[in-house]
């Protein structure tokens, strides 16, 4: 593989979380899960860092979510709002590279090899993407850079 390759990992920060807090503020920095009715047998389908910290994870059963944690806020949640957030990340990504490939509603490859003249450093690229994400869509990203997608993913994990 040539030493020129940049390749970037992209996974939008607690997603769905993170879109439900961008539409209604007083839910930062408060344990917060989108997800079913624990009367109904939901589930989590994303959990805040708030929340984490009290083990609650994805997938796991809403009722428990709730006991280990009382002070827990749960969002239904619109998969129609996601899907536009998603899209507008994904077009500002699009500004970076002719090669985006969506993994999911949350997370992206984008290949940076070649775009050095118009970008500059794929390092400084990512840096910038992520502030305009930032700023504009007032959503948080974690990017893993590296010569392959394998790496980028694990990089983009610490």
């Amino acid at each position: 593989m040539s030493a020129s390759r940049s390749i970037l990992h992209v996974d939008l920060d607690a997603f769905f979380v993170a879109v439900e807090r961008v539409i209604d503020p007083r839910l930062n920095s408060r344990p917060v899960v989108v997800g079913g009715s624990p009367q109904h047998r939901g589930v989590v389908a994303a959990a805040s860092y708030e929340a984490r910290a009290h083990g609650v994870c994805s997938a796991m059963p809403m009722a428990q979510a709730m006991r280990l944690c009382p002070d827990l806020v749960r969002v239904s949640g619109s998969h129609g709002v996601y899907a536009r957030a998603s899209r507008a990340v994904f077009k500002l990504l699009a500004d970076y590279s002719p090669v985006v490939e969506k993994v999911s509603v949350d997370e992206a490859y984008l290949d940076l090899s070649g775009t050095g003249l118009v970008l500059g450093r794929a390092v400084d690229a990512a840096e910038r993407m992520r502030r305009e994400v930032k700023q504009r869509l007032r959503l948080d990203l974690t990017i893993g850079l590296s010569r392959n997608r394998l790496v980028s993913k694990v990089a983009s994990a610490f």
